[in-house]
């Protein structure tokens, strides 16, 4: 029964079971949450988040960390809001928004894998320098669009439900087949593993850590695209503190911060979990800057549980 309840917890099935639990919970005490109306809401607020933070997935599944997300959505949205004013066409556009996402993935990879800097300090200058270029650009304004077609991405709908979350669950599915079904995906989880082992199995370990980031970089590009028709404007502060919101989404999900697992379900719940909370929060008149202080605490209690999991919480080890 002990091993059961064990298995149980460290599977997806119990995020998605503390996720109906407060969804419920919320219903109850805030009867507007349970609304139609609101649960879209909160759906359509989770997209942007919850595409980056699958992308995530499969950096942390290979023991890295990528905190240039937001600054990637910041820039592409930037130069893809410029390049509207200049009469390029949308599909252009479209397409340089995915080829920048591509290039900034490429280009943590290769500086993580080929100059042997740390993740964490790698993907950290290139968030301080995409939003610095974004702030030197901008100077602090806002670039307008005025491109109606491109409205459909952030604000139209598909039989009824909003384009973001279709989406959403477009990027979800392919997540989930990449992670479980593909080849990549194991590779992708044994180097987060054991990377040594995983070279002498074969599996070239830079190359699969590349396509990791290079798959972050192309959720944060598709974000982007989100974001910024949603706003129907692009400004150096789009895409501030997103990077959080997704590592918090992953962790929140059952995915190891010293990787070797991915769980794209759990991922999707957890940041759902995070717009649930912030969500309730806002229909509770609770005071905004305590939203910051909730999120991290759970995130504390989701990096407990994953020690606990893996077992690194040992008495000896308390006691010493």
């Amino acid at each position: 029964m002990k091993e059961k309840f064990k298995k149980l917890m460290s599977s997806e099935l119990a995020i998605l079971m503390i996720l109906i639990i407060l969804c419920i919970l919320a219903a109850i005490s805030t009867p507007v949450f349970a609304t139609s109306r609101n649960i879209m809401s909160v759906l359509q607020r989770t997209a942007t988040t919850g595409i980056v933070a699958i992308g995530m997935t499969f950096v942390i599944g290979t023991g890295g960390i990528d905190l240039s997300v937001g600054g990637q959505v910041t820039i592409i949205g930037i130069v893809s809001a410029m390049l509207f004013t200049n009469g390029v066409s949308m599909g252009v556009i479209l397409l340089i928004m995915l080829i920048m996402g591509i290039a900034m993935g490429l280009l943590n990879g290769v500086l993580v894998t080929y100059l042997k800097i740390v993740p964490i300090m790698v993907t950290l200058a290139v968030q301080l320098i995409t939003f610095g270029i974004s702030l030197y650009i901008t100077e602090g304004r806002q670039f307008l669009i005025k491109e109606d077609a491109f409205r459909f991405f952030g604000l139209g709908n598909i039989l009824g439900i909003s384009t973001p979350i279709w989406i959403f669950a477009i990027v979800a599915v392919i997540g989930w087949l990449l992670i479980k079904r593909f080849t990549l995906g194991r590779k992708i989880l044994a180097v987060g593993s054991n990377a040594k082992g995983a070279w002498y199995a074969g599996v070239s370990v830079t190359k699969i850590t590349i396509v990791a980031y290079v798959i972050s970089g192309i959720c944060a590009a598709i974000s982007s695209v989100i974001m910024t028709s949603k706003l129907m404007s692009a400004s150096a502060s789009v895409g501030e503190g997103m990077e959080m919101d997704a590592i918090a989404a992953v962790v929140i999900g059952g995915t190891s911060m010293a990787g070797g697992n991915g769980y794209i379900v759990g991922t999707v719940a957890g940041a759902l979990i995070i717009t649930v909370i912030t969500n309730w929060m806002t229909l509770a008149d609770v005071n905004p800057y305590l939203r910051d202080v909730v999120k991290g605490l759970i995130i504390i209690v989701a990096l407990l549980i994953d020690n606990i999991r893996r077992g690194k919480l040992r008495k000896n080890d308390m006691a010493g």
